[in-house]
């Protein structure tokens, strides 16, 4: 019986990502309240008629306090996505850009446990010149598609073992408590549309 054509992993639920934006405007509440407190009352210009940068504090950390809620709000709107398809995977780590990866650009395919975390490790190889000219060769990861990949690295690097080096071939990371179902089994509704040449490797078991 065929398969299906396309899955993608169901996210988990909202609460931590609730609990992350409620903290942070608990704290830019209590901060800006502050701010306001001490700095409210300040008058816009010096006796010696030069305008006083004191005056204009409680503005700037209003206006700070609002910008600093946009990436709590983006993790509630755009969720981590991984998805895959005889195509190849669509991958969203965090909450900024979509990476779309076709299987030929993918090396490798793992999961590991970093901690008290399972992360999915993707290695990306260099897209053919042929590729490149029509227009196929899928997103290059860039800095800001790599802040999982960080977080898992530093995490290795305090264990003080020798994962680190395994982990830094790898061109992304995925944080899997952000999705519903047990990590070997996620690891495996990727597989079954992986080519050959694509690299599989985890530490978990099915006991896991």
């Amino acid at each position: 019986m065929a398969g299906p054509e396309r899955i993608e992993w169901r996210p988990s639920a909202l609460s931590e990502a609730f609990a992350k934006l409620g903290w942070y405007l608990a704290g830019a509440a209590v901060t800006i309240a502050s701010v306001w407190v001490l700095f409210g009352s300040e008058p816009a210009r010096l006796h010696s008629g030069q305008l006083n940068p004191l005056a204009v504090t409680p503005r700037v950390a209003l206006i700070v306090g609002v910008l600093g809620a946009v990436p709590p709000f983006l993790e509630l709107a755009r969720r981590p996505l991984v998805a895959a398809s005889s195509y190849g995977m669509t991958v969203r780590a965090g909450s900024w850009r979509t990476v779309v990866l076709p299987w030929a650009r993918v090396a490798a395919v793992a999961v590991y446990r970093v901690g008290d975390d399972e992360y999915l490790f993707l290695a990306c190889r260099d897209a053919p010149t042929r590729s490149r000219s029509v227009g196929t060769a899928g997103d290059r990861p860039g800095w800001p598609d790599r802040g999982e990949l960080r977080t898992a690295l530093k995490r290795a690097r305090r264990q003080g073992s020798g994962q680190p080096e395994a982990l830094e071939r790898f061109d992304l990371a995925v944080r899997m408590r952000d999705f519903v179902g047990e990590p070997y089994v996620l690891l495996s509704t990727l597989v079954a549309f992986a080519p050959d040449h694509v690299q599989v490797a985890t530490d978990l078991t099915e006991a896991d």
